[in-house]
């Protein structure tokens, strides 16, 4: 299930579109350089809820300047072309936009197993190609990539051990053994047994519930 309705995804798009082609086609950056922080900035997040005021309230040109201007200290920006191509650069952010709400992973999600620029590559086959395609070759990509659950990666990078997950949520070991092996659907799990959990290992609800 999407985090935001249908009716906002054009902009988010269109957001999302604009900033990668202004920062690749007019600053110069590697496309891999600006999605690495945007996926680590606060827009990401807000994006990817659905935040009205930032899908509808801020162009894709100002995307990009805050992005850079908060996560690499940069402060002057060349002034955007007059009419934005449609770049390759352009499509990798239209369809990673349209990936991440169809799939309602993290952009740092999707990025770790499908890097901007392979996402670019992609273009000549996917570009004219319908939407749902890319995003079934990007699910069978991830799944290859990462078969643990959100779960049992975040808890795995958090340094805890699943006894200590317990001891530090209150869910019961045995619970949380049958979310990591999938035999158990975290997602039908009570919000407050998911609320400890995302608590304990630091993260969102949404950072370990399966799309």
């Amino acid at each position: 299930m999407s985090a935001y309705p249908e009716t906002l995804l054009p902009n988010a798009r269109s957001l999302l579109a604009d900033a990668a082609d202004y920062a690749v086609v007019d600053l110069g950056l590697a496309i891999d350089d600006f999605f690495t922080f945007f996926s680590a900035s606060a827009y990401a997040r807000r994006i990817e809820r659905g935040d009205r005021s930032t899908i509808l309230g801020i162009s894709g040109i100002e995307l990009a300047r805050n992005v850079l201007s908060d996560k690499a200290g940069q402060q002057d920006f060349k002034p955007a072309r007059e009419s934005l191509r449609r770049t390759k650069a352009y499509w990798t952010g239209w369809i990673l936009a349209f990936y991440q709400w169809t799939s309602n992973r993290t952009f740092r999600d999707i990025l770790q197993a499908l890097p901007a620029s392979t996402i670019e590559q992609m273009y000549g086959v996917y570009h004219e190609a319908p939407e749902e395609r890319f995003a079934a070759t990007a699910d069978e990509i991830i799944r290859e990539k990462f078969p643990e659950t959100r779960l049992k990666r975040i808890r795995s990078a958090y340094g805890c051990s699943q006894s200590r997950l317990a001891e530090m949520s209150g869910v019961g070991i045995r619970s949380i053994q049958l979310y990591e092996q999938r035999k158990k659907d975290i997602n039908k799990a009570e919000v407050g047994s998911v609320l400890r959990l995302a608590r304990a290992l630091g993260c969102e609800i949404e950072d370990i519930m399966e799309p």
